[in-house]
């Protein structure tokens, strides 16, 4: 019979279990103590916690769990230490190989960009492929690392080898396994298409409990409506051009000419701009947001090539040709086509284009 239908024996059970993790909670505050600070004691090691437990390795990476809230979740994304947080994880699924969310919301906030994860991808991979590892009949990591890699390093083809791996799994009902499986073709045949991309989103959205995650996926469904708009938008503007031979003043000229009828409104509560550069309409929340995310993946690039050879690159131009050489990475172009702006002696990439 479930506990649930018991509640006294469910009280019980709980009780017991707080008075079992009593004594593990003091002995990681005796090893804190050890350590001299929060962050050192971190790093103790799998094997010693493992003698700690004393046969409750679930019990203690539960505890361990609340811990990981208690310290990560106090911290701003600037102030993260992401190969803590890794080594964190990294212990709570040594001591619980089938602790499945540890799996999940570890490697998702290491592998999204900020402003709801750290940027980290190949962290939060490489913690999602332990949890593969260790549950092989779970369809949910293979899933969700496989939104990772065709939402963010596009790799779609890792993508749809993931995805192939979800749909095989023998918990799936038949309308889950086929809806995976189309995943796994669109990317193997199409790749980035918008409306595989849609399908992540909305599935991300309707499926987690998370109210942050759901507001991120909430974000990303907005921002696939408003990149169709900037489509339309497009079309309009090269027909304009197409009869007068030069750009409008902005993008309330094409309506009035009658190209289109109308300018929708930004689902982002942008406005949208023409980007003479490169021929396109494009809406300002979204270039700017995309202008950040280049500006910290370019900056990140510049300190890792820093770590590299003892110095930043000597212009523009040798960082772009290391990013496009010697790493799988994409060089990301300026969502309005301007040149970035780039200091060799600080090493910084910056771009005043878009307004703060």
């Amino acid at each position: 019979m479930s506990i649930t239908k018991k509640p006294l024996i469910g009280l019980l059970v709980i009780f017991v279990l707080v008075l079992i993790s009593i004594p593990f909670q003091n002995k990681i505050d005796e090893a804190h103590g050890k350590f001299g600070s929060m962050e050192d004691s971190l790093y103790i090691s799998s094997s010693m916690l493992d003698k700690i437990s004393i046969g409750y390795q679930e019990i203690l990476a539960d505890v361990y769990w609340l811990r990981a809230l208690q310290y990560f979740g106090g911290k701003s994304i600037a102030d993260q230490n992401p190969e803590l947080l890794y080594h964190y994880f990294d212990i709570i699924t040594d001591l619980d190989p089938k602790f499945i969310n540890a799996y999940r919301y570890g490697g998702a906030f290491l592998a999204e960009p900020p402003p709801y994860g750290l940027g980290e991808m190949e962290l939060g991979t490489k913690l999602f492929d332990k949890g593969r590892e260790n549950n092989p009949d779970n369809f949910r990591l293979p899933l969700e690392e496989a939104f990772l890699y065709y939402l963010y390093p596009k790799d779609y083809a890792r993508a749809a080898e993931l995805f192939e791996e979800a749909g095989s799994k023998p918990e799936l009902s038949g309308m889950r396994k086929a809806t995976i499986e189309g995943m796994a073709a669109a990317a193997h045949a199409q790749g980035g298409n918008r409306e595989v991309s849609r399908k992540i989103w909305q599935i991300i959205y309707e499926t987690n409990s998370s109210e942050g995650r759901r507001n991120f996926a909430l974000r990303n469904l907005k921002e696939i409506q408003t990149m169709d708009i900037e489509d339309n938008l497009t079309l309009a503007l090269k027909e304009y051009r197409k009869r007068f031979n030069k750009f409008p003043e902005g993008v309330q000229g094409i309506a009035d000419t009658g190209v289109i009828k109308v300018i929708p409104a930004s689902p982002l509560e942008g406005e949208f701009i023409i980007a003479a550069r490169i021929e396109a309409v494009k809406d300002s929340v979204l270039a700017k947001r995309n202008l950040d995310q280049n500006l910290r993946f370019l900056n990140a690039k510049s300190k890792r090539y820093n770590s590299s050879f003892g110095k930043f690159p000597e212009n523009f131009n040798v960082l772009k040709d290391f990013i496009q050489n010697q790493t799988t990475a994409e060089f990301p172009n300026h969502p309005l086509g301007e040149e970035y702006v780039y200091n060799p002696i600080t090493g910084k990439v910056t771009s005043g284009d878009i307004s703060e």
